[in-house]
């Protein structure tokens, strides 16, 4: 495959992340997504307007946006939600079904940009492990991919064989850590039955969360 520099953020990124590269790229990409939204989109006509289509970010994203802890651009958009929300009250009046057709509407333009943020590097890291050795290679040889987006490369596969050989590499893993909880659970009696000592497995429980769930901020957004 012909190899550029997201081919390489990719491959850099699997080979010496400690959680799951994919979500390592798509949160640093996602955040990257909001700071030029603030900085840049604030007053965009085009971005308002895909706005006002989908009545403001979801919630998920709504919080998110509160971490940059940008006053000004918080206040202008909230400002231009809050009264398209009491307009909508108004108009509803006539009506019924207030909820069901407030949440009829566009998706979140924060969504979309994360659904295709996850696409792009989903697709090079499936084109390199159909085609290059050393993408291959990071990714066996650094195995902390998270299971929603492991489940998503085995879906984008083809070759039957290479699928078995993933699926039996997570179950090994899945395997070891239920091992390592179990083991950490049995240290937790022996703590409570008076023999004191720090458990070698005491954090396997948030590398479980961060295995089944992945890292925080990224797949909990109603995509």
């Amino acid at each position: 495959m012909e190899k550029h520099t997201p081919y390489f953020k990719v491959l850099e990124t699997i080979q010496k992340s400690r959680d799951c590269g994919l979500c390592v790229l798509e949160k640093g990409a996602v955040h990257s997504y909001f700071e030029a939204f603030l900085y840049e989109n604030v007053n965009d006509h085009g971005a308002r307007e895909a706005l006002r289509a989908s009545r403001g970010w979801c919630p998920f994203h709504a919080h998110h946006l509160i971490g940059f802890h940008d006053t000004l651009a918080l206040s202008i958009l909230f400002k231009e939600q809050a009264l398209l929300a009491g307009y909508f009250l108004e108009k509803q009046m006539e009506k019924t079904h207030f909820f069901s057709e407030w949440v009829s509407h566009a998706k979140c333009p924060a969504c979309i940009q994360t659904i295709q943020i996850r696409q792009h590097y989903l697709a090079i890291l499936v084109k390199g492990l159909i085609e290059e050795e050393e993408m291959r290679s990071a990714f066996f040889g650094n195995f902390h991919v998270c299971l929603n987006h492991f489940m998503l490369v085995v879906d984008a596969l083809s070759d039957d064989a290479f699928k078995r050989q993933l699926v039996d590499r997570m179950w090994q893993r899945l395997a070891d850590l239920a091992g390592r909880l179990e083991q950490y659970c049995q240290d937790c009696q022996i703590n409570a039955a008076g023999e004191t000592f720090d458990s070698p497995h005491r954090y396997a429980w948030k590398e479980a969360v961060e295995t089944v769930a992945g890292l925080k901020d990224v797949f909990e957004s109603p995509l």
